[in-house]
């Protein structure tokens, strides 16, 4: 990041794991956050007052919306504008959530919950800032996709084509913003051990009847070549150097962060 340029960041959920991490990671560049998250007001209030007391020379801001809904979307950015009329100059596309169902049972009501949330908000937000971003010269978009936008596994279809749209949405916002100074990429974590990866792990605990912790080694013994988990810190540094001035030239592109799971 340009040291004496204050740039502001917009991090889609945010509120905890990779977003949160991310947010912290760009606060440390000296950017401004606007933290968003469609979560419970504690929890809210405790990723703001977290950030707010390791960055306390930032300016941390809150812009709520419901993903599912497009004109919450709509009014979050007038919100975003009303404190930055300018706009943003960094737009991280990273709210979603997974959930696995098999093909033939997946719902209609999953389906267009995860296509909503995970890719519709992207293309709207990109569709917002990339004319701000345009205007001002200078601008970074980063999505978060998957491996799973790579790849697939059994249960993963709804997850996987939300996050292979991502990456399709980086690649053509790349194109489009490539003589403005502008770049969009997609970064496509493995495992990372968050919240989210904890349930799942606790639930494969359960159902084997073993303990968490020796379910945890199973888990990353058997995906990750590394036979460890990718860190949040880990991805939130990717994201701080795709969003650097060092960065700018790469743009368009697909980053894996996965302990190797894809090059098998």
């Amino acid at each position: 990041m340009a040291e004496k340029t204050k740039r502001v960041a917009l991090v889609t959920g945010s509120t905890s794991g990779i977003g949160l991490g991310i947010a912290h990671r760009l606060a440390s560049a000296g950017c401004d956050i606007i933290v968003h998250g469609f979560a419970p007001q504690n929890i809210i209030d405790d990723a703001l007052a977290e950030l707010r007391s390791q960055h306390n020379d930032c300016k941390i801001s809150f812009a709520g919306a419901n993903f599912l809904k497009e004109d919450e979307i709509d009014a979050m950015c007038m919100e975003v504008l009303k404190l930055y009329p300018e706009g943003i100059d960094i737009l991280i596309n990273n709210a979603g959530f997974n959930e696995v169902c098999l093909l033939e049972d997946c719902s209609m009501e999953l389906w267009h919950r995860m296509i909503a949330v995970h890719l519709t908000s992207a293309f709207m937000l990109t569709k917002w800032a990339l004319p701000l971003m345009k205007k001002k010269g200078w601008g970074r978009i980063v999505n978060t996709s998957s491996q799973m936008g790579l790849i697939s596994t059994p249960g993963k279809v709804p997850y996987g084509c939300a996050k292979s749209g991502l990456i399709a949405l980086a690649k053509g916002a790349a194109l489009e913003g490539a003589e403005y100074g502008v770049t969009c990429n997609a970064i496509c974590p493995g495992f990372v051990e968050t919240d989210l990866l904890k349930i799942q792990i606790g639930k494969m605990a359960s159902e084997k009847q073993i303990s968490y912790e020796i379910a945890r080694d199973q888990w990353f013994a058997g995906s990750n070549p590394t036979k460890k988990p990718v860190s949040v810190e880990q991805v939130a540094a990717l994201v701080g150097f795709l969003c650097s001035e060092e960065a700018a030239s790469i743009t368009g592109s697909a980053h894996s962060i996965d302990g190797g799971y894809t090059a098998r």
